[in-house]
């Protein structure tokens, strides 16, 4: 199953969640020695296939000296050891921008990938899915989706908020994050919507509006 929104998605609203050590156990590369030139960064070709980084994530990368730390896109995985990145853009139609930090890096990848999938799984019960994670299913089959790449932002950034949070208190700005971010994720998912295949004949029949959790014919 797709996921509904990427880590870059993230990182456009809360940079600060890909430097927190409670999601260290997240961490799927860290510390790798690389160079970045222009939007190409190059490491070994072990180093990359062994991280299972893919197009979405986020790269931090971290100068020689230590005196600059950066966030990028990981825009494409070009083989061989090099990857595309890109500073934060506005539009993925837009060309990769080079980030700021140039030369000798050492790389580190922390992805959000286990919070969008759960996110993303309750979105789709909303309008009658149930997926099953050990086998990559869903049923019924769905499609023509609507408001779901919001809600799971929204969703996956109160998760994540609600990990950190430790306190509930009006001067503690992680509670209040997750509250902010519980709001737009509860206001988005009464958005969504999905044509729904009911009877397995391959044609999606029902048209599902999770507001109303009432059925339309598609």
């Amino acid at each position: 199953m797709a996921y509904f929104c990427n880590d870059v998605d993230l990182m456009a609203w809360e940079p600060g969640i890909f430097f927190e050590t409670a999601f260290a156990h997240q961490t799927l590369m860290k510390d790798a020695p690389a160079t970045v030139a222009g939007t190409t960064l190059t490491a070994t070709a072990e180093t990359l296939a062994a991280a299972g980084i893919a197009p979405g994530m986020v790269a931090r990368l971290t100068g020689a000296t230590n005196e600059l730390t950066q966030l990028a896109e990981i825009v494409s995985i070009d083989g061989a050891g090099a990857i595309t990145i890109s500073a934060l853009r506005g539009r993925s139609t837009e060309q990769p921008a080079p980030p700021l930090i140039q030369g000798s890096v050492t790389l580190a990848v922390v992805s959000f990938r286990p919070q969008i999938a759960a996110v993303g799984d309750g979105l789709l019960a909303r309008v009658g899915v149930t997926c099953d994670r050990e086998t990559d299913a869903a049923t019924p089959a769905y499609g023509d989706l609507a408001g779901f790449g919001p809600a799971c932002i929204w969703g996956t950034l109160a998760a994540i908020f609600r990990t950190l949070c430790d306190a509930k208190s009006a001067t503690n700005i992680t509670y209040s994050k997750k509250s902010f971010y519980d709001g737009l994720a509860q206001a988005a998912a009464e958005t969504l919507s999905a044509t729904i295949d009911r009877d397995g004949d391959g044609v999606a029949e029902t048209r599902v509006l999770a507001a109303s959790a009432m059925p339309e014919r598609a």
